[in-house]
């Protein structure tokens, strides 16, 4: 393996290291209430993401909380709706369609369904700032260039001993 690769993989494997997303699960109780938990596909607890039950007709939030460290037991409710995992980040969202109640979804409204759901406009990724603070920027800038040269001269001297051993063979 050449040193691009190496320092590549070196680079890189810290994202896959920490990659996670988050797991929502579902479970109809029977008695109209439905059991909602959630959880990142490293086993990691889920605590404090955003649960919310969204009408698929209009997008009006019927329920929303955060999650503590057990379950949340919700009544189902009694129009179409999704269940949304909100973990707080772009990724880190599930959703999925709500368990009918026992008696069946009620009817919705011709004029009423046909509304298009008014949806929050999420900021850009490419707009968020890393911080607002220009001193935490330089700083997290300088932090990486000092990383990068400390593996760079690190490189360096190892190359130098390995050449200074096999000199003295």
């Amino acid at each position: 393996m050449n040193k691009i690769s190496k320092i590549a993989i070196l680079l890189l494997s810290p994202l896959y290291i920490f990659a996670h997303s988050l797991v929502l699960y579902v479970d109809d109780n029977k008695d109209g209430t439905i059991t909602i938990a959630g959880e990142f596909n490293t086993g990691e607890s889920a605590a404090g993401a955003l649960i919310l039950l969204e009408a698929l007709h209009s997008g009006e939030i019927l329920f929303q909380k955060r999650l503590t460290d057990d379950d949340l037991i919700v009544d189902i409710p009694k129009i179409p709706y999704k269940i949304v995992l909100d973990g707080g980040g772009a990724d880190h969202q599930e959703e999925k369609i709500g368990v009918p109640p026992p008696n069946g979804f009620d009817k919705i409204e011709e004029e009423v369904a046909k509304q298009e759901p008014k949806k929050e406009q999420k900021p850009s990724r490419s707009l968020i700032k890393l911080s607002s603070s220009t001193a935490v920027n330089v700083s997290i800038i300088l932090a990486f260039v000092l990383l990068f040269a400390t593996i760079f001269i690190s490189i360096r001297n190892t190359n130098k001993i390995l050449k200074k051993l096999e000199n003295n063979k």
